[in-house]
């Protein structure tokens, strides 16, 4: 790790700190800034969109080929007691470098400083220890017959390979239920190679194709199944995955769209630091729930935040950044979220092939809920 140049202790600094939100992991902060400019922070009512152009994190190479042009590391910032903080929504990596740039010269400021910038890596853990799946979404006991994907989550970046051979379903007789488990031409993890998406044969679940009409459905109502994850795979690091199973009983399929009318929400007090919270009538889709719900002000302004998803996701959280003002708010749906079995909010996975205008409105369209504080 490089440190910034010295500077006096009264002037900003770009420094790695504990995160506070997670034991042992790391944040990049930019301290002493000084009373006025983190007045103006305080103030701003563009606060969120200056700190994600002034405090950015970027990847700058990795210990390994093959990972050029990597994107800038996705967080959220916070204004805090002296200066700005940058927590990552991932922890970083071990063995990536990465450069931290604080740039406030767009503030038409007075008492602007420098640019600074730190370059980084934490060390990896040379250690030859196992490693172990965190979670698997969805993360319900029963599921419906026709569920359509898994999501594995790790720890640490894993290699690429192996999930087709030591990734399986286990039928009701304990042993690998046939043709169940789609195979990609290319494996589905995420760009931190953490979080891998296993697909259930969608031929199999849409029905009246023909793996459907040759096989039927890939689980059976009343029976239990396995997910088993063996301890074939291998993290970035060379440690061997543990073993883990997830067992689930099937359930009634479910073939309706998702309804916005159906959902319950809690609304918070104003000056408070209260989440607003959804609750859903079923579990919906894991990564995608994260990814397209969005808490905006009434000029469709982002309001910085941390969501939570829990309660077999079937229910999402939002706590503010800041303090509820009274007022309207919006929350945004985008289109294209789903439950688990691929029903989105407008219609059903297993209906007839959509149009172009369909699906021109599925990948860029979005509703909203609005509440008044």
């Amino acid at each position: 790790m490089r440190p910034v140049n010295t500077l006096p202790t009264n002037q900003p600094q770009l420094m790695i700190e504990s995160d506070p939100t997670r034991p042992g992991s790391r944040c990049v902060s930019i301290r002493n800034l000084g009373p006025d400019l983190m007045a103006f922070l305080r103030s701003c009512q563009e606060t969120a969109r200056l700190l994600q152009t002034m405090l950015r994190v970027r990847v700058i190479g990795v210990e390994r080929p093959g990972d050029d042009d990597l994107p800038d590391v996705f967080g959220l910032h916070e204004v805090v007691e002296t200066g700005v903080r940058f927590i990552p929504h991932f922890p970083f990596e071990p063995g990536v470098h990465f450069c931290a740039i604080f740039d406030p010269r767009q503030l038409d400021r007075p008492e602007r400083s420098e640019v600074l910038t730190l370059e980084f890596s934490l060390p990896r853990d040379r250690r030859p220890t196992r490693t172990g799946v965190t979670r698997v979404f969805p993360s319900c006991d029963s599921l419906p017959e026709n569920l359509l994907r898994f999501y594995v989550c790790f720890p640490n970046a894993m290699q690429r390979g192996g999930a087709q051979e030591h990734i399986t379903l286990l039928g009701p007789d304990g042993r690998p239920a046939p043709d169940v488990l789609y195979s990609p031409p290319v494996e589905l993890w995420d760009r931190s190679m953490r979080y891998l998406t296993i697909l259930l044969d969608p031929g199999r679940i849409k029905r009246g194709v023909g793996p459907n009409r040759a096989l039927g459905p890939p689980l059976k109502v009343g029976q239990e199944y396995t997910l088993a994850i063996g301890s074939g795979m291998v993290d970035s690091a060379g440690r061997r995955v543990e073993s883990f199973y997830k067992s689930f009983r099937v359930t009634e399929a479910v073939r309706e769209p998702i309804l916005l009318r159906q959902w319950m929400m809690l609304t918070p007090s104003t000056k408070s630091h209260q989440p607003v919270e959804l609750m859903f009538p079923r579990p919906l889709d894991w990564a995608l729930l994260g990814q397209s719900v969005a808490m905006e002000s009434e000029h469709g302004e982002l309001i910085d935040g941390q969501i939570s998803i829990d309660q077999g996701e079937s229910r999402w959280s939002f706590t503010p950044q800041s303090h509820w003002a009274s007022g309207p708010y919006r929350i945004r749906v985008a289109r294209g979220l789903e439950d688990v079995c691929g029903n989105s909010l407008l219609g059903a996975f297993d209906r007839p092939l959509r149009s172009a205008a369909d699906l021109a409105r599925e990948v860029g369209g979005s509703d909203s809920i609005s509440f008044y504080l």
